[in-house]
């Protein structure tokens, strides 16, 4: 068995440095040969960090398609790598790709360290939607040790995926109604406890709408609006095009 599970690595290895290297060619192909000789600088600081490069080229891929100023690629890509290198501590070295880049997006959208380390040392699962719906919470002002206890209740629940997305759009549509964001996600919290997604329903019903999050695809930015990620000394990582 053993034997198998390291032919299995031995073939999967050389495969995913094959598509990484299609995406550094790509990268080659579109921007100066200086800007890539930088780029290629910030990858390496990623790799020495633990951190996956995928999301770095995609997002190099993605500031040459839209025509993006070499310089501010860089600048992006420097930005982001931070993110992620800070993410990394937050989750740990076990989460993978996807968890990593939905934590990162968390940090954006103004989750706290603690949370997100929190979530992350608490729940052996995936925590890709989890992340996702903490920062949902917390985009509609919901304060977040609010948000983190009922994203934990519903783990605590075995909340599925789709249920736990269901959460925010249940919040937001009692916000719409009058209620403050904080009320909005007790009453949210303890309806799911009760009754699970059709004890949402009975609670929102017709106010639930489609999630504002979703699983952020590497290198994509926020999915939705989201200010600079702020700095304890000032300034900002700001890693959007």
């Amino acid at each position: 068995m053993r034997t198998i599970l390291i032919l299995i690595i031995w073939l999967a290895f050389p495969a995913g440095l094959a598509a990484q290297e299609a995406r550094l060619d790509r990268v080659r192909e579109r921007l100066p040969a200086e800007t890539v000789n930088r780029i290629e600088v910030i990858l390496a600081e990623a790799r020495s960090a633990d951190i996956p490069t995928d999301p770095l080229l995609d997002k190099a891929l993605e500031g040459a398609a839209k025509g993006v100023p070499a310089e501010r690629i860089v600048a992006a890509l420097s930005a982001y790598t931070a993110l992620l290198i800070e993410a990394r501590g937050l989750v740990g070295p076990e989460r993978d790709i996807g968890e990593l880049v939905a934590a990162t997006d968390a940090v954006r959208r103004g989750v706290s360290e603690a949370a997100i380390a929190s979530l992350a040392n608490e729940h052996e699962g995936d925590i890709s939607v989890p992340l996702v719906v903490l920062g949902d919470l917390v985009a509609v002002e919901v304060p977040v040790d609010r948000a983190r206890q009922v994203v934990k209740d519903a783990l605590a629940r075995g909340a599925s995926p789709d249920e736990l997305l269901a959460i925010p759009a249940a919040v937001r549509g009692l916000v719409r109604q009058g209620r403050t964001p904080e009320d909005a996600a007790t009453a949210v919290g303890i309806a799911f406890l009760q009754g699970g997604l059709p004890g949402l329903i009975e609670i929102a019903g017709p106010l639930l709408e489609p999630p504002i999050g979703s699983p952020v695809p590497p290198g994509a930015g926020p999915p939705v609006e989201a200010g600079s990620k702020k700095r304890p000394g000032g300034g900002a990582l700001d890693d959007r095009f």
